[in-house]
């Protein structure tokens, strides 16, 4: 059975921190894993909230580095996804799961408790170490788990807590910038 559902970090620092060992180490995992999509459609799932949006379409000029581009793409975690994968065409973007296509790709953009140290985006947030275990366990084919106040945009969280997949793999993983940052391939 093909993997048709696979979460990868949303962290602008996979394209914009190229000497950032975890990230590259992270971004050759998605590669890899891009690799396996043997010409089925990708779909990509991330927050299509306007507080990521830019008007520079397929590019990073937003954050910084005009440099830095993909075939297409308005919102942070479509462009952080496309960079990832190594930018293949793309059929659909949206903002939630719905209905998955069993013979396509659906990747899902998201990031962890982002309080896991005292300089992430949240600070350091009580309970965010364990609860970065617990869905370490989770995309590996443990129970789901989600708590809201450890998440910056929990919503897609809880769309995946609702899957039951038959079979999940935790790739790779990182906190060390401070959020919970993840690849994982999953049979649903």
């Amino acid at each position: 059975m093909r993997s048709n559902l696979w979460i990868v970090p949303g962290s602008p620092a996979l394209a914009l921190s190229p000497d950032d060992a975890a990230s590259l180490r992270l971004t050759q995992a998605v590669r890899k894993l891009a690799g396996t999509a043997e010409g089925r459609a990708i779909d990509i799932v991330c927050s299509v909230d306007e507080r990521w949006a830019t008007a520079h379409t397929g590019s990073f000029a937003a954050w910084g580095a005009p440099e830095i581009t993909v075939r297409d793409g308005r919102y942070l975690g479509e462009l952080v996804a496309r960079f990832a994968l190594g930018d293949p065409p793309v059929r659909e973007v949206r903002g939630e799961l719905g209905a998955l296509d069993p013979d396509a790709v659906t990747v899902v953009v998201l990031d962890g408790p982002a309080g896991l140290t005292p300089r992430a985006p949240l600070a350091l947030v009580e309970g965010a170490p364990e609860y970065h275990q617990q869905i370490l366990r989770w995309l590996g084919g443990g129970e789901p788990v989600v708590v809201d106040k450890q998440l910056l945009e929990p919503t897609l969280w809880h769309e995946l807590a609702a899957l039951r997949p038959h079979r999940a793999e935790l790739l790779d993983h990182d906190d060390t910038l401070g959020v919970g940052r993840y690849v994982a391939r999953w049979c649903v």
